[in-house]
């Protein structure tokens, strides 16, 4: 029997599963956001955002340091951007 390589033993350990659900969860939370912004009259993407966010945050559980490190610093960065867009948005409609 020959031993397994990194990608296999992940594979097979169900590496990812956190990251996953992570993912799912935050999608979800975003596009709750989302739908409350589209009410207000609004045109927002929390839904990537988050999603990215909850993936790093599940990787951190998965023990994938460095996935993580990089995914929760684009979901900050995309919940910084979501929150501009929202502002800015806001501030054309009092101008008009």
């Amino acid at each position: 029997m020959r031993e397994l390589n990194v990608n296999e033993v992940s594979v097979v350990s169900g590496a990812g599963f956190f990251s996953d659900l992570g993912k799912s969860i935050g999608t979800a939370i975003g596009s709750i956001v989302d739908q409350g912004t589209e009410a207000g009259g609004l045109t927002t993407d929390a839904t990537s955002a988050g999603g990215t966010l909850g993936f790093g945050i599940g990787s951190l559980l998965d023990r994938d340091f460095v996935t993580a490190i990089s995914n929760i610093g684009s979901g900050i960065v995309g919940i910084v951007k979501f929150g501009i867009s929202a502002i800015n948005q806001i501030k054309e409609k009092n101008q008009a």
